[in-house]
């Protein structure tokens, strides 16, 4: 048996790049805090691609156990217009 690659908790850095739409963000945002709970005010940060096609999200949430990651990312994968969690 493999030691865990991450130990928990641990603040970890989930980006999502999607296309752009208006509601995107509130989207994403609705997602994470239904499995860490309310954001902090600065615990995003956004980026448009060069021709605004594509938004990239970063969070840092803490991370209490790696099934929250896997849950986290289930739903992710399965939004609408996503097209890269890592």
């Amino acid at each position: 048996m493999q030691p865990p690659r991450i130990e928990f908790p641990a603040d970890y850095p989930v980006k999502v790049v999607a296309r752009t739409r208006a509601t995107l963000r509130l989207e994403v945002d609705a997602v994470f805090e239904r499995h860490f709970g309310p954001l902090p005010a600065d615990g995003v940060s956004e980026r448009l691609s060069a021709q605004g096609q594509y938004t990239s999200l970063t969070y840092v949430p803490r991370v209490e156990r790696e099934e929250q990651l896997r849950a986290l990312h289930a739903e992710l994968v399965a939004m609408e217009g996503v097209m890269l969690v890592l």
